[in-house]
């Protein structure tokens, strides 16, 4: 019974934490879990890796709901900084109605340790006494997860402490490797259920049901991890390792469709090793497409409904392991390819050609790995 002067304690808000590798398909579960009736009223906060912030445009929830964290790098202070960003958003939940939201998604960077921010939300009493950490879900590329799984701890870790692991990509992998790969998260994190997804497209209610997360149910090593309250200070920055690096190029004016279709081809199957993502937006004959492509698999580049911002150029943002930006951006002549326009004829056009052939060699020269 409540006594006369004191008041009902607030419902805590609950959190689903997103989290998996570079290009596993957070942005587009968090996309399709803001369109399920569980989450119309979700604030969203995300945690970029890049010289500049670009994942929250591909985000679809209202400004004022959005909080992005730590643009520039991956240190040991993004959690405190998830943790600012929940309570400022709670501080402004009164205040406009469009700020006004009854759960919270958090995305986490692709090389993002997601222990910290876990052990934050969970034990310290401003925002705990807040919010309730309900799920923590790990996206887990199905053409590319068991490759990450095996050479980037980040990826071990993100899948060893989950309760809902979303198997993407089921489209386009092949189904015995979605076995294999299933077979090896069992084997990782035996705790999960396992969720098999197309384009993000699972339960969201049952993200949201239940009791709150616990470390209870998990191996003895995220057991410890979750357990250690001095393990947020003492582990080492995320992507310690030095060959992986990130940076962001702009181009000017438009690109024509054939350059651009030209450019993701030759890029992903030429030099695709060595990307771990590439994301952005690029003006396409005036119009904005959102681009992705992780290593050698290419997304449809999808036309948006409109800019995002001010900004017309072309903002593409590279996570890479021994790309060289200058390389990179010399392969941006083939932007204003533009074979295929005129009408058709069995005449090779010799120009066309030299034009084909000299953007070959950007690739090709490039020191981008094979």
């Amino acid at each position: 019974m409540v006594s006369p002067d004191s008041s009902p304690r607030e419902p805590r808000v609950p959190v689903v934490l997103v989290t998996g590798f570079l290009g596993s398909g957070k942005t587009t579960l968090v996309n399709q879990l803001l369109k399920a009736p569980a989450f119309t009223r979700a604030a969203v906060v995300v945690n970029e890796f890049g010289t500049v912030s670009i994942d929250h445009l591909y985000v679809a929830a209202p400004a004022a709901r959005t909080r992005v964290v730590d643009s520039g790098c991956l240190c040991g202070h993004v959690h405190e900084q998830v943790a600012s960003s929940l309570l400022d958003l709670h501080a402004g939940r009164g205040r406009l109605a469009a700020a006004g939201f009854d759960c919270v998604l958090i995305e986490t960077s692709g090389l993002a340790d997601p222990v910290p921010i876990i052990q934050i939300i969970t034990t310290d009493p401003a925002v705990s006494a807040r919010f309730e950490l309900r799920s923590v879900v790990t996206v887990v590329d199905g053409v590319h997860g068991r490759q990450q799984l095996t050479t980037h701890d980040e990826s071990r870790k993100q899948a060893a402490i989950a309760d809902t692991l979303v198997l993407s990509k089921i489209d386009i992998a092949s189904a015995d490797e979605v076995d294999a790969l299933a077979a090896a998260l069992q084997g990782a994190n035996a705790f999960a259920r396992q969720v098999r997804a197309v384009q993000g497209r699972v339960d969201a209610q049952a993200l949201l049901d239940g009791r709150a997360f616990s470390a209870a149910d998990r191996s003895e090593a995220a057991r410890q991890w979750l357990g250690d309250p001095a393990y947020a200070d003492a582990n080492p920055p995320a992507a310690a390792d030095p060959s992986i690096r990130s940076f962001a190029l702009r181009h000017e004016g438009e690109i024509t469709v054939p350059g651009l279709v030209l450019w993701m081809n030759l890029l992903a199957g030429m030099r695709g090793r060595g990307l771990l993502r590439v994301k952005g937006i690029a003006n396409v004959e005036g119009r904005p497409y959102a681009i992705q492509a992780v290593q050698t698999v290419i997304s449809e580049p999808q036309p948006l409904d409109g800019w995002p911002d001010e900004d017309r150029d072309t903002r593409l943002v590279f996570i890479t392991r021994g790309m060289d930006a200058s390389e990179v951006r010399r392969t941006f002549a083939t932007f204003d390819f533009d074979a295929g326009r005129a009408a058709r004829n069995t005449r090779i056009d010799p120009e066309t050609y030299r034009r084909f052939a000299e953007t070959m060699e950007l690739f090709r020269g490039s020191s981008i790995p094979m």
